[in-house]
């Protein structure tokens, strides 16, 4: 009991930490976990975009390989743009030509037979094909050109994740030409 009356009367200074010194070390910590936690967050948010991408560019990639495949025109008909009599917008495994894909939604993303896609149920497909002028791809055309654009955009939910560009000619001789162009938002 003797030392504890000492300490208190004593004028010593105390050896240990005081009030004001625990409330800013408390602050110091909490604004490192604040900030530390802010960081992952944002590196998880990131790896699951880029994950994104890179399954989009892929079943992107698969389908204009798809597409690319078929002939640009109807085979047994000039029967217009877009679906023929008996194609169906639900179920692409009757599609034969290019212009058949016009407006097609994808979700999610299936295969051709219309099997869903293992590790892709998040993601989906939509493709549109325009007709374009000779002198300049990057404008529309009312009507047949022999040049049509082909573009394929892949979705997690209404964010954009890859935009593959593809523009297909009739070549000499019939034969089809597709080139590619990405881009990854």
């Amino acid at each position: 009991m003797k030392w504890i009356k000492q300490f208190l009367q004593s004028p010593k200074k105390r050896h240990g930490l005081g009030q004001i010194e625990v409330v800013v070390s408390s602050l110091i910590v909490g604004t490192l976990m604040v900030a530390s936690l802010t960081v992952i967050a944002a590196s998880r948010r990131s790896q699951m975009f880029e994950s994104n991408r890179v399954r989009g560019l892929a079943i992107a990639s698969a389908l204009m390989s798809e597409v690319a495949q078929l002939p640009l025109r109807d085979p047994s008909c000039d029967c217009g743009f877009g679906l023929e009599s008996g194609e169906s917008s639900a179920n692409r495994s009757n599609h034969d030509d290019v212009d058949d894909y016009r407006g097609w939604l994808d979700s999610p993303a299936k295969s051709k037979s219309g099997v869903a896609l293992t590790g892709y149920s998040d993601l989906s497909r939509k493709i549109d094909v325009d007709h374009v002028t000779t002198a300049d791809w990057r404008t529309t055309s009312s009507g047949y050109t022999g040049v049509y654009r082909v573009t394929v955009v892949v979705l997690s939910g209404t964010r954009e994740v890859c935009r593959l560009v593809g523009y297909r000619t009739s070549g000499s001789r019939g034969t089809t030409v597709l080139t590619e162009t990405s881009s990854l938002n």
